[in-house]
């Protein structure tokens, strides 16, 4: 069977995803490791290092719940499921879908707002390192924004993914 090219071109994106997320988790292993190397060295001091692993924790968060979703990676807690009769299983995973659906376009509606919000009135972080504070929220976006179409996808397709 042929794929759609909106299908290949979304599993692309979700991979970067899933990249991007992995490559987050390799840099703050390295990071923590010089650090901890460093200091105990008497070499450097990093006082920037803890912001920067708070930053690459949520990246990876982020970027890895959609390529999860994706990929069936995510946690399933199915213990109602195999209790039921496979109707009524069916029926519960979808409502599921519908409600997760739901949920993230929610959410990815709100992390547009505070985007919106937090460049309209010039919001700073000021910690070790000064940049716009919406920056913080584009992971957000990213995640809620995959994951409702994912979802979507689900509903609309209706897929029932185990």
């Amino acid at each position: 069977m042929r794929r759609q090219p909106l299908h290949s071109s979304l599993d692309a994106v979700f991979k970067l995803c899933g990249f991007v997320a992995s490559a987050s988790f390799g840099a703050l292993t390295l990071n923590v490791t010089a650090d901890i190397l460093f200091r105990n060295l008497g070499i450097a001091k990093w006082p920037w290092l803890n912001e920067v692993t708070e930053y690459l924790l949520t990246i990876a968060t982020f970027f890895g719940a959609p390529w999860l979703l994706r990929a069936h990676g995510h946690v399933n807690v199915d213990v109602v499921l195999r209790l039921v009769p496979d109707v009524v299983a069916g029926l519960l995973g979808r409502l599921a879908n519908i409600l997760g659906q739901l949920i993230c376009a929610l959410m990815f509606y709100e992390s547009l707002r505070v985007i919106a919000d937090t460049r309209a009135v010039g919001s700073l972080v000021f910690k070790n390192l000064i940049f716009p504070e919406w920056y913080l929220q584009i992971p957000m976006v990213v995640c809620f924004g995959l994951c409702t179409l994912e979802l979507l996808g689900r509903v609309l397709q209706g897929r029932v993914e185990a």
